[in-house]
């Protein structure tokens, strides 16, 4: 059998910062992820225009959109406003809280997630680099020559 060769500390810390440093990258990058806010700002649009127009079929069925962004307390309070320009203030504060907590959420799993990956990577390549052989293995050397 071969001898294994021994894999040095400077090629680890090479292969642990190349693979760290992306994870870090994309945990930074994680901060300008605003997936929940986006929807709650169109929806939240929705809401003043049909507030502006007075038309109480405009406020019920801005209402409607607005119920699957809610969290089940949002949706309670929700069921209970009056579609008034008092109904569309309180539904667009709902909105605007609900939407700044899911950010928040989605924003702590996708860091969650980069540094989970970005770790497992670089234990991965860590692992890579011990598999190689100094020396080609008896096998090899016997097909090689015929």
């Amino acid at each position: 059998m071969a001898a294994r060769e021994r894999v040095s500390g400077q090629r680890i810390g090479m292969m642990l910062t190349a693979f760290l440093m992306v994870a870090l990258i994309g945990v930074f990058a994680t901060y300008a992820a605003p997936i929940p806010g986006v929807r709650g700002v169109i929806v939240e649009a929705a809401i003043a225009q049909a507030a502006a127009s007075g038309d109480a079929g405009a406020m019920r069925a801005a209402l409607v959109a607005t119920k699957p962004l809610l969290g089940v307390s949002g949706q309670r309070v929700l069921a209970g406003l009056a579609p008034d320009r008092a109904g569309m203030a309180r539904a667009a504060g709902l909105l605007r809280v609900d939407a700044q907590a899911a950010s928040v959420l989605v924003s702590y799993r996708l860091r969650l997630m980069v540094i989970v990956i970005g770790i497992l990577a670089a234990l991965f390549g860590i692992a890579f680099l011990g598999i190689r052989d100094s020396q080609p293995t008896a096998t090899i050397m016997q097909v090689n020559k015929s």
